[in-house]
C-alpha cells in the first residue's frame, strides 16, 4: 500500500466510497485476511483522519461499529 496514494485518494473520494473502504479495511483488520490485517490498520487511521478533515467522524464510527458487531457480514474479495 501506498500512504501517499492513498492520502490522495482518500481526500477524493465521496462518501459512499469512504464508507465502502472502511467496512473493507475492518474487514481486513479484524478477520487478519491474507495478513493485511496491519496495513488495514494503518488505512483506518488514514480514513479516519480524512473523515475528521471532513467533520464526518460519526461516518467513521457508525461503520466500525457496525461491522464490528457483524463480522459475519463481511465478504471481503
Amino acid at each position: 500500500m501506498k500512504i501517499e496514494k492513498l492520502e490522495r485518494a482518500l481526500k477524493q473520494m465521496p462518501n459512499k466510497a469512504l464508507i465502502r473502504f472502511v467496512k473493507k479495511c475492518v474487514c481486513k483488520a479484524l478477520l487478519g485476511v491474507d495478513g493485511t490485517a496491519g496495513e488495514a490498520r494503518v488505512a483506518l487511521d488514514m480514513v479516519y483522519v480524512e473523515c475528521s478533515r471532513r467533520g464526518q467522524e460519526r461516518l467513521y464510527d457508525s461503520v466500525y461499529a457496525s461491522v464490528s458487531r457483524h463480522p459475519e457480514r463481511c465478504d471481503i474479495r
